[in-house]
């Protein structure tokens, strides 16, 4: 597993020089300097792969914009508030989500503590703030409008929310998920498929597996709409479901699984496959296995091809659904 997934101690390294059994001999080396780790990631939110991102919230902080509440869950690695602005616009915030840490050269940042703001520049429908960890880790908070008004202050609302994200960290108010041993959230989906398996992708032939942060999506390729990529995300949500005539489902592996072009075009070089594993929360809600595939040049039903392969080949590496 994925040194990134573990959350491990500090190790402390002390390099003794011995020396002979006189009393002459060489005096104890001082210990090696202590890394200062108390503004990371790891020691800012404890165990990655267990953090409840909505515990990063405070609906109260986003009061002056309108009332907020929760979205319900989509993933694992952030939270979703939707806020309904005076105006009618509906805008929806996610938290949570960890990747690389930006170049914050160029954009405006705020420090907080041993943390950094990072005020990214905004585009239209959409704004982020992201928070840096010193160990080139960022907790991304963005704001995207759904519905009304382009000008509803899309930066005011990602920067409360992303205020509101740094005190919960400051004041150790981060919770964690208690997640059963054969949980996905514990399972590292660079280790479900194998990227042997993913080289046989067109475009592909020899990528290999990058994991994220905490440990629930691993992807193959460039993530560009353009390039051919793989992506294998442990997630959780609705269970799947056949929502349009692109879609079909399956047994594959032994597992109920949803084949789907994406937007349900078949012109589109997109696909899913997606199967339900354990219950998650208690609204009816399941973690889920879900497995894009994108092959430009190609169709839909193209993708879905190599979707249902290698399907067929990572679900006999998830955990079984009874521990």
């Amino acid at each position: 597993m994925s040194p990134r997934l573990r959350h491990r101690g500090m190790l402390l390294l002390l390099v003794l020089l011995v020396a002979g059994c006189t009393p002459g001999g060489s005096p104890q080396a001082p210990a090696a300097p202590q890394q200062d780790e108390s503004g990371t990631a790891r020691a800012s939110l404890g165990d990655l792969r267990t953090v409840d991102p909505c515990t990063l919230t405070d609906p109260a902080a986003l009061r002056e914009f309108g009332p907020a509440e929760n979205a319900g869950t989509v993933s694992l690695d952030y939270c979703l508030l939707h806020v309904k602005l005076a105006n009618g616009s509906l805008v929806q915030l996610a938290v949570g989500e960890l990747g690389p840490a930006p170049d914050p050269r160029g954009n405006p940042v705020v420090p907080r503590g041993s943390l950094r703001i990072v005020q990214d520049a905004p585009l239209p429908g959409h704004c982020t703030r992201q928070i840096l960890f010193t160990d080139g880790l960022a907790l991304r908070v963005s704001a995207d409008l759904l519905a009304g008004d382009p000008a509803s202050g899309l930066c005011g609302i990602a920067e409360a929310g992303a205020e509101a994200a740094t005190a919960a960290l400051g004041q150790r108010r981060v919770g964690h998920r208690d997640f059963p041993a054969n949980s996905l959230a514990l399972v590292d989906p660079c280790e479900v498929l194998d990227s042997a398996v993913v080289q046989q992708v067109p475009g592909l032939e020899s990528a290999q597996g990058r994991p994220s942060p905490a440990g629930h999506q691993c992807a193959w390729g460039e993530q560009v709409a353009d390039s051919p990529r793989v992506q294998l995300t442990h997630t959780a949500g609705d269970p799947p479901q056949v929502l349009h005539g692109a879609a079909v489902e399956e047994e594959i592996a032994g597992r109920r699984t949803v084949i789907s072009v994406v937007g349900g075009d078949p012109q589109l070089p997109l696909c899913s496959a997606e199967t339900a594993h354990l219950p998650f929360g208690a609204t009816g809600q399941v973690e889920v296995a879900q497995l894009v595939v994108a092959v430009p040049g190609m169709t839909g039903i193209d993708a879905c091809e190599f979707a249902r392969g290698l399907a067929g080949q990572a679900w006999p590496h998830l955990p079984p659904l009874a521990p």
